[in-house]
């Protein structure tokens, strides 16, 4: 926090990934982390649940997925403690929906959270690898205001996506961006470097009337 005080920035992600244990898990931590973001002057804008990519909500055995189910309704109370107004959970990399089956499955579990994630002001955005026309009939597969998606602008790229299709296609979901630059089929790279297509990104931006973080 003191850290991003001092860069100027007034809001930051909190990650939540295997290392534990997480502060966020405990109300000790919650307390610290409460009086951190006072004393800063920060506000936590979401979670970005990084642990889901390994401890998946879909393809795991019964008795895992009860167990990661279990995990992302305790992130929500904790979420709602902070008052924190997003988890994103990424469907990318090792957690990527690589079959109708695994959309289905992940469809169903994430549903039986939803009456919870609405109850604590908490939605649970989604970022995926599939292409806009797919992410967009995944996304109405819910029919819930509190499922959304993230867009990110550096794995757009690594992919081969066009960003005004997907963000004019995806802008009724939309709830979060990073802002973030990749090589085509490679990895993160310094800004600039990547092949992210930086004027079409915030313009497209700007026609959808984009106004989140």
């Amino acid at each position: 926090f003191k850290i991003a005080s001092n860069c100027g920035l007034e809001i930051i992600e909190w990650v939540f990934d295997e290392i534990y244990p997480n502060p966020i898990l405990s109300d000790e931590g919650v307390r610290e982390i409460n009086q951190l973001m006072q004393i800063s002057n920060i506000s936590i804008n979401a979670i970005c649940a990084d642990y889901f990519m390994a401890k998946k909500l879909f393809n795991e055995s019964q008795s895992e997925l009860e167990k990661n189910i279990e995990s992302i309704k305790k992130l929500i109370i904790q979420a709602n403690k902070l008052e924190i107004s997003m988890i994103e959970i990424p469907l990318v990399d090792s957690s990527s929906l690589k079959t109708n089956e695994n959309k289905k499955e992940i469809t169903s579990n994430l549903k039986k959270i939803l009456p919870l994630a609405e109850k604590n002001n908490v939605a649970i955005v989604l970022e995926t690898d599939l292409n806009p026309g797919d992410f967009k009939e995944f996304l109405e597969g819910f029919n819930h205001p509190s499922i959304m998606a993230n867009y990110d602008s550096g794995n757009s790229s690594s992919l081969g996506y066009n960003s005004g299709e997907e963000l004019t296609e995806l802008k009724k979901w939309i709830k979060n961006v990073h802002v973030k630059d990749r090589k085509f089929q490679g990895t993160t790279v310094p800004f600039g470097m990547g092949d992210t297509d930086f004027d079409l990104f915030f313009s497209s931006l700007s026609k959808i009337d984009y106004s989140g973080d």
